[in-house]
């Protein structure tokens, strides 16, 4: 006697208002450290709606990783980012980056970018961590 998935499934899931709020202005990410949980929210400005939120997760000489909660790579390969400091977004100093790769991160994305003006964005970055005691940075992304 063949069962159908159909009768055992239930239709009227309930799901609490506070289960649909989205903020297309902010995104989460949950990340780990030594196995510890880490929440950090990462914000745009309210009225560029095609900026990205996204953390700065490593840096180098050569580059940068950025962590973006996009399910698939960025549509485009040439950006504006802007470091974001407490209390001000949309108002800071902005470099002109370049996507190079992407790979999946999990449930992120992480993009690997280039930029001519390396020494000056790792300095600025660097001296950003220093007095924030994280280990990422928040950013926007903005298509150029």
């Amino acid at each position: 006697m063949q069962a159908s998935f159909a009768n055992r499934l239930s239709t009227n899931m309930y799901v609490e208002n506070s289960e649909k709020r989205v903020n297309a202005r902010s995104q989460f990410f949950l990340l780990q450290s030594d196995g510890n949980p880490i929440s950090f929210y990462s914000f745009r400005p309210e009225d560029v709606v095609d900026a990205v939120p996204a953390l700065i997760v490593d840096l180098s000489s050569d580059g940068l990783q950025i962590l973006t909660a996009n399910a698939e790579a960025l549509a485009q390969k040439n950006y504006k980012l802007e470091l974001v400091t407490v209390g001000q977004v949309g108002s800071g100093k902005q470099y002109d980056v370049h996507a190079v790769w992407s790979r999946s991160d999990g449930v992120n994305m992480r993009t690997g970018f280039a930029t001519e003006e390396s020494s000056e964005l790792v300095k600025d970055v660097e001296a950003l961590l220093s007095r924030s005691g994280d280990r990422v940075l928040r950013c926007v992304l903005y298509p150029n």
